[in-house]
């Protein structure tokens, strides 16, 4: 017998709810039903290029039975109401990163989505892609020895279509709740801990969000991490993870299909060098469409790939760094 695809409905119909629902297209196990947007006529423009239906209230398709998950693709200073709605229509979630804007907003989400038994996850797509899960498997297995120490760095110019968003304060702009939370959650993944002990400093932008920033991190097990991002400058885009046995060097971690292993055997002398890689689809948010899918079927609340405690706990991470900067947003 012939399962009915997972259905998918989406909030808001800017560029990434696009990649999304292109993304719903490549598994077998979804379908694109609907979206909605509250600025007139988009969200028909947006329906036009999948074949599906539009709404310009999100109530209107929340209220529809035969729509088993909702995306969430507006910008995160709405990501709090518009969870709560869908929560309130008892609808299942992938929400945009960065999850909320802080981890007050993420608290209320989760204790209501417990609350009701509803499913809830974070969308970070990268997470998902095949080199980050074999990677952190492999450095379980102690392929560098004893993680010591990772650096991250992830920049660049913000592109047209972008800038207005991420350089303003009254939509939750800055490079930290943008980019910064990519590298952030993605050693935080590699590590398999939480910061303990944070420190940062940023360079702010003329409208007052942070267009630089840099973080350093100590974890329990005592590795130690620095990471930089900008929205503002080019950077190089890429992770090292240093062990006691070698070193992971992760070019375009954002989307590269590979890293590369260098093993020493505790001097300066590298032995050799492996490339791993894992292709992966062009449009990697297929990863994470899956990954809802399967959680659906399986009547899982949450992903174990990310779970809400470690989104939350993110989001404070965040939080302190904000409060030492003394960036508030004028909605906080």
């Amino acid at each position: 017998m012939t399962q009915q695809p997972i259905r998918w409905g989406i909030l808001g119909a800017g560029n990434i709810a696009h990649k999304l629902a292109d993304a719903v297209r490549y598994d077998a196990d979804s379908q694109m039903v609907a979206c909605a947007s509250r600025t007139p006529g988009k969200a028909r423009s947006f329906a036009e290029n999948y074949d599906i239906d539009a709404y310009d209230s999100y109530e209107a398709l929340l209220e529809r039975d035969d729509i088993d998950v909702v995306y969430i693709a507006t910008t995160h200073n709405f990501h709090h109401d518009n969870g709560r709605l869908a929560l309130a229509y008892n609808k299942p979630i992938l929400m945009e990163k960065p999850f909320t804007v802080n981890a007050s907003e993420a608290d209320d989400l989760i204790s209501e989505a417990r609350a009701k038994g509803v499913f809830l996850m974070e969308a970070i797509w990268t997470r998902f892609l095949p080199a980050q899960r074999a990677l952190r498997q492999q450095l379980r297995e102690g392929i560098v020895g004893e993680v010591k120490h990772l650096t991250a760095s992830f920049g660049g110019f913000a592109p047209p279509h972008y800038a207005p968003r991420i350089k303003d304060p009254e939509l939750a702009g800055g490079v930290t709740l943008d980019m910064g939370i990519y590298p952030i959650s993605l050693l935080c993944y590699l590590v398999g801990e939480l910061p303990n002990e944070i420190e940062s400093m940023c360079r702010f932008s003329d409208r007052g969000v942070d267009e630089i920033a840099s973080y350093l991190f100590r974890f329990p097990s005592g590795a130690t991490a620095v990471i930089s991002t900008s929205f503002n400058l080019k950077m190089k885009q890429e992770v090292m993870v240093y062990g006691s046995e070698g070193y992971i060097e992760y070019p375009n971690f954002q989307s590269g299909p590979e890293f590369i292993h260098h093993r020493h055997d505790g001097t300066n002398e590298i032995l050799d060098s492996t490339s791993h890689p894992y292709m992966h689809e062009e449009n990697g948010f297929v990863y994470e469409v899956a990954e809802v899918a399967r959680c659906l079927r399986a009547g899982e609340t949450e992903s174990p790939v990310i779970p809400l405690d470690e989104s939350r706990a993110i989001m404070a991470v965040m939080d302190k760094m904000r409060a030492d900067w003394g960036l508030k947003y004028p909605f906080e």
